[in-house]
């Protein structure tokens, strides 16, 4: 059976993990924990770069279309790092992060949430805590307020500072 290159770079990519993969006791040709798998076959390297759009992926892997001509055609063995920042770019989050960031995604210098028109910049993210301080601020004052508004409704105090002031003849 004639290896292809597709075939070959599978069985290799994760070559230098071998000895980890042995001494750990992982069987011959397990991926790493929170890493993408690498790519089966050309189809899929399609899927992502139409996913992504093939201008992006050019702009920043730095590559010659004819390049991902040759991937696509699987004559060429598409890098490792290329993959991973692929697979960055299409999913939007960085390999290994939990699956509660998959309704997430970055978008330039802005954190989405997938589905809504919501999205937020660094400083933005950065000023929560301020915001929640803020926010327990004015709850604190409401509860004041309320318990002053319980004890004027308890005691019956109606009269009001501005209500005109009445002669008793």
């Amino acid at each position: 059976m004639k290896m292809t290159a597709y075939s070959a770079a599978y069985s290799a990519w994760f070559s230098d993990y071998e000895r980890e993969r042995k001494r750990r006791k992982k069987r011959s040709g397990a991926t790493l924990d929170g890493f993408p798998a690498p790519p089966a076959n050309p189809e899929s390297i399609a899927q992502t770069i139409d996913q992504i759009g093939t201008r992006r992926v050019l702009d920043v892997l730095q590559v010659h279309r004819s390049t991902v001509a040759r991937w696509l055609a699987g004559t060429a063995v598409m890098p490792r790092s290329s993959w991973l920042l692929l697979t960055l770019l299409a999913e939007g989050r960085l390999p290994g992060m939990s699956d509660d960031w998959r309704q997430f995604r970055f978008d330039g210098d802005r954190l989405c949430i997938v589905g809504t028109n919501q999205s937020y910049t660094a400083r933005e993210i950065a000023g929560w805590p301020y915001q929640l301080a803020h926010a327990r601020a004015l709850a604190r004052q409401i509860a004041q307020l309320e318990k002053e508004k319980a004890h004027l409704l308890r005691v019956g105090y109606f009269e009001a500072a501005n209500d005109p002031l009445t002669c008793v003849s």
